[in-house]
């Protein structure tokens, strides 16, 4: 996807000192554009706007690591690896007291915010020289410019969003800064703030599109105005938790009630929808999810080194050892795959058992061996992380399409049905919306992985007609529509980077991560949970820098 091949910028400057002439000394060096003559070359505000999406395509600082804090930390799924040496500072997050050196925290903290200061570089850019800016050789018009800030505005409320969902306080910096500055935290409040203030800018923008109306061909990847809605429900939903746990200051009905609205505007106008087949998001090809109305947003990954453009490291860093070839990272738990129903096609979709069978590309069969590393108690994978030999060039699983999927429209609808719930509001509708997501699942699913010689969880499945369904599956208003809907979540969200969030939010993180030590004990994890636990520390290194005038959460100190 042409918009995705990003385009990397590198300034060299060769300084050869022979003489002491003032003159020479004081000359500007050759080959280095400032800011005022690089806008005004070809293309330079898209190429801005590109380095604003470049951190969350870092495989390792941004999918690997959102995966491992969100789902690896919790009762979703173990580090895995080689061995207990292997991935320590994901295995010591999990255990519930974290250094403040952990490397996982600290990776967050530069990744993200090094998303946030090419934010701020971007928009400090357009407002300065954007009357300047050109795109194959014609002046960029007003409108393109708004969308460019809009998109801007969207990325560094996801990454902030990102930060508050880990450390919760953390410095707001909106601006480009002298390197000299250093900046305290600010409050949860004002960081809430900021990042609905982002979110309404880039929605109420005329000129960032819905999805609907973008290319799938040469727009896909990019932000519209359904991802900002519903990130801003995402959002929304994470306030409202912190407000009903005494987390923070504010009304929690309110801030449901904005999840509720966004969301609702996403189901009314965006004209989207739930792919029939579940399979046709995780099946290794990537041919159709990527570009479907489920996913509104996502990192598209294309496999081709004539643009320098390689896999993403999470489909081997997360994949089975041993002749699988992977490196054995983020395998779900007993309690996650204990979750799901046993009918419910999406067990097997998300988890590989020990001795699964898939067809390798030669016709012989590649049964996976999960024995003899630090998976030796779960013995399970994300099959959303596996793509089958048959999709692979060169059998490499670095060698693939695989890409993650940020937003899915499964969200918006669970998102909805929580938030009406939550705001007193039609049990119908709430119904309605989650039994959507539970029908694909269990009625218009293929009960069946394509690649798969033998799978495990698929001995137990069946079709399921619409009348079945609704007699034995949907949730009806005599079930607890609360407690399924957040059932729900884990199984249709499970390994894509939101465990962590649903627990903290929901005011269960302590008592689940205490339940998930007693029943397994495995690796600690869960061990040193307390109330103490969240928000994690703030790397010490990043403390440091600022001469302490950054300093550590009270429950770190």
């Amino acid at each position: 996807m042409k918009f995705n091949r990003l385009i990397i910028l590198t300034a060299v400057a060769a300084l050869g000192v022979s003489a002491c002439k003032k003159d020479y000394l004081n000359r500007d060096p050759y080959g280095i554009l400032d800011e005022g003559e690089f806008f005004k070359t070809d293309g330079a505000g898209l190429k801005m706007l590109t380095s604003c999406y470049q951190p969350m395509a870092d495989g390792w600082g941004y999918t690997v690591n959102k995966v491992a804090i969100m789902d690896e930390s919790v009762d979703n799924a173990d580090a895995g690896g080689s061995d207990p040496g292997d991935r320590p500072q994901t295995t010591e997050v999990g255990r519930g007291r974290p250094l403040s050196s952990n490397a996982l925290l600290n990776e967050t903290w530069s990744n993200r915010y090094r998303g946030i200061g090419k934010c701020n570089q971007a928009l400090a850019g357009y407002q300065k020289e954007g009357a300047n800016l050109v795109q194959n050789g014609v002046k960029v018009s007003a409108e393109t410019l708004a969308r460019y800030i809009a998109e801007v505005k969207f990325l560094r409320a996801w990454y902030y969003l990102d930060l508050v969902t880990v450390f919760k306080s953390v410095p707001l910096i909106t601006a480009v800064e002298d390197p000299s500055v250093r900046k305290p935290k600010a409050s949860i409040e004002e960081l809430r703030t900021q990042i609905y203030s982002d979110l309404d800018e880039a929605i109420n923008s005329p000129h960032l599109p819905r999805l609907a109306s973008m290319s799938s061909a040469t727009e896909a990847g990019r932000a519209s105005k359904d991802a900002a809605l519903t990130i801003k429900a995402r959002a929304a939903l994470f306030f409202a938790g912190l407000m009903e746990n005494a987390q923070m200051q504010g009304d929690a009905k309110a801030d449901y009630e904005l999840a509720r609205v966004a969301t609702e505007d996403v189901i009314t106008n965006g004209n989207l929808s739930l792919l029939p087949d579940f399979n046709d998001l995780y099946r290794g090809d990537y041919k159709v999810g990527p570009f479907s109305k489920e996913v509104l947003f996502g990192v598209l990954r294309n496999y081709d080194p004539a643009f320098g453009m390689g896999g993403d490291a999470f489909a081997i860093m997360n994949v089975g050892r041993n002749n699988v070839g992977g490196w054995g990272g983020n395998t779900p738990t007993r309690d996650l795959a204990s979750s799901f129903d046993s009918r419910d096609p999406r067990k097997m979709l998300t988890i590989i058992s020990h001795e699964d069978i898939f067809l390798a590309s030669n016709g012989s069969n590649e049964v996976h061996n999960y024995k003899g590393y630090f998976n030796d108690f779960n013995l399970q994978h994300s099959r959303k992380a596996f793509v089958p030999q048959q999709y692979r060039q060169n059998n490499d699983l670095q060698r693939s399409n695989w890409q993650p999927y940020w937003i899915r429209y499964a969200e918006v609808l669970l998102i909805n049905a929580e938030a009406t719930v939550k705001t007193g509001g039609s049990t119908v509708t709430a119904l309605d919306r989650l039994n959507q997501v539970r029908r694909r699942a269990f009625v218009t699913t293929v009960k069946k992985d394509g690649p798969a010689v033998y799978r495990q969880f698929a001995k137990d499945l069946k079709d399921i007609t619409d009348q079945e369904f609704n007699t034995t599956y949907a949730i009806t208003s005599s079930d607890d529509v609360l407690a399924a809907i957040k059932k729900e979540r884990r199984n249709e969200l499970a390994l894509e980077g939101f465990r962590l969030y649903d627990l903290i939010r929901w005011g269960t993180y302590v008592s689940t991560m205490k339940t998930f030590y007693t029943t397994y004990g495995f690796a600690d994890k869960g061990r040193d949970v307390t109330d103490k636990s969240w928000p994690f520390p703030i790397p010490q290194v990043e403390i440091d820098r600022s001469n302490n005038v950054l300093v550590q959460h009270d429950n770190y100190l």
